[in-house]
């Protein structure tokens, strides 16, 4: 029997847990992440769904000229991290920070973004079906959808593993931090099921790593 979901407690500092979230090491998977996104057409207009302090935006930004971002987040701690970082980038002009929950995006109009990201958002939602509708939602016809997220393993010793491998060097609260989002994040077969009732199929969820899934989809209807 797998573990069940346990969603993430309520951080008591916020500010404090983006600075520790913002120190551990995302270089290397914000990089593959944008490498992997880049392997197929994004259009010069993209929204990122929880952009934290806006690693990705920057990389994307620096590996492709035409590109203009929306990046939003709830937390004003990220954002405010955010911008130092894009600001440093020299990205100003073309990443623009907005704070937003995923749970409630309506104010955005329908179908503006030729391509929605999203980096280990999913797992942080109290309803996680509400942040797939969002990004169908806000994706052009023949536009992209591109979200990756932590995988939920199966047992708790699977979960310490992939923390002793991951985040062997970084502080005990990275540790903790890295734990809890393990076991509130989706497994294969929710993703699926969830994607399912969307119209994205099965072939378009995949394991991208020993603990990431990718949902790469192309919006074929309205």
């Amino acid at each position: 029997m797998s573990l069940p979901r346990t969603p993430e407690p309520k951080p008591e500092d916020p500010y404090q847990e983006a600075i520790e979230y913002q120190s551990m090491d995302h270089e290397t998977v914000n990089r593959q992440f944008v490498i992997d996104l880049l392997t197929r057409p994004t259009g010069p207009r993209l929204i990122d769904l929880g952009c934290g302090p806006a690693g990705i935006p920057i990389e994307l930004c620096s590996q492709k000229e035409s590109v203009e971002i929306l990046a939003i987040d709830e937390e004003p701690e990220m954002l405010d991290l955010a911008k130092r970082e894009i600001d440093a980038a020299g990205y100003l002009e073309r990443i623009i920070l907005c704070q937003g929950d995923a749970h409630d995006l309506d104010w955005l109009e329908d179908a503006t973004a030729d391509t929605v990201i999203s980096n280990s958002l999913i797992h942080h939602l109290a309803s996680p079906e509400k942040g797939f509708e969002t990004a169908v939602r806000l994706t052009k016809t023949r536009g992209r959808i591109f979200i990756r997220d932590l995988a939920r393993p199966d047992t708790v010793d699977e979960i310490e593993n992939l923390v002793q491998t991951y985040c062997k060097q970084e502080s005990v609260r990275a540790k903790q931090l890295f734990r809890q989002s393990l076991h509130a994040a989706l497994n294969l077969t929710e993703v699926r099921e969830i994607c399912g009732g969307l119209g994205i199929t099965s072939n378009h969820v995949q394991m991208s790593s020993d603990r990431h899934w990718t949902v790469d989809w192309e919006k074929t209807i309205d």
